[in-house]
């Protein structure tokens, strides 16, 4: 799954949760479902900030090095 899926399906629990037309049990499924979709998302925000911050040094980087000559 996409994060674009990922976060359509947690709205989706999140809908379903809401409604409380399910029972107990389904409900626990549902958010540990959406527990476990929040974690993957973390992570791949993580990942992306991370990249985000190497680009930009690079950038700086060779900006720094273009101002020199």
């Amino acid at each position: 799954m996409n994060i674009d899926e990922k976060l359509k399906k947690l709205q989706e629990i999140a809908d379903k949760l809401d409604k409380n037309e399910v029972t107990f049990e389904e409900s626990l499924k549902l958010f540990e479902e959406g527990s476990k979709i929040v974690k993957e998302l973390y992570s791949e925000l993580n990942n992306a900030k991370g990249k985000v911050t190497i680009l930009k040094q690079e950038l700086d980087k060779f900006k720094e090095e273009g101002m020199d000559e």
